[in-house]
């Protein structure tokens, strides 16, 4: 097999790399006008944005880390020759978007627990939000707790 056969197989496709960088540009959702009313639903959906992007982008990086292993022994390259892998600017940009989800996710946190919810749709998303909070690995019972507790808030609270 000739060495450009070699790096055809080992480099990803022009559509994989268009896909990839399109998938990192997703927009966290703004105010909805249901939430207009009620500050605390607005920040409890922000949050719950937040947090989807951010297993989104998760997942995303483990993705490229899996085919950079797979197709590029990446464990093995120094820092100059992992910069120099095109596919190394994905995670890149992953890593950029995730700093800003953290920095996000600290201006938003205080206003999260400060903000009191006015309406059923508000407590719903502060709930929402702060199922985000409990690993269910980690606290199982009092996930499943909080879930019934959302539950019988939306059933009751109609």
């Amino acid at each position: 097999m000739s060495s450009s056969t070699n790096a055809r197989e080992r480099a990803p496709s022009r559509r994989a790399l268009i896909q990839g960088a399109s998938a990192l540009a997703l927009p966290i959702p703004s105010a909805t006008a249901a939430a207009a009313g009620d500050p605390a639903q607005l920040i409890g959906e922000q949050w719950c944005a937040l947090e989807t992007e951010q297993r989104r982008l998760i997942i995303a990086w483990q993705a490229i880390e899996a085919w950079l292993f797979k197709h590029r022994d990446w464990p093995k390259l120094s820092k100059e020759a992992q910069a120099a892998v095109p596919e190394a600017a994905q995670l890149d940009a992953i890593n950029n978007q995730l700093a800003q989800i953290d920095q996000a996710y600290d201006r938003l946190l205080p206003k999260l627990k400060a903000t009191a919810a006015t309406s059923r749709a508000g407590v719903l998303a502060k709930l929402d939000a702060l199922l985000w909070f409990l690993d269910a690995e980690d606290h199982p019972d009092a996930r499943v707790l909080l879930q019934g507790c959302r539950s019988d808030i939306q059933r009751l609270w109609r």
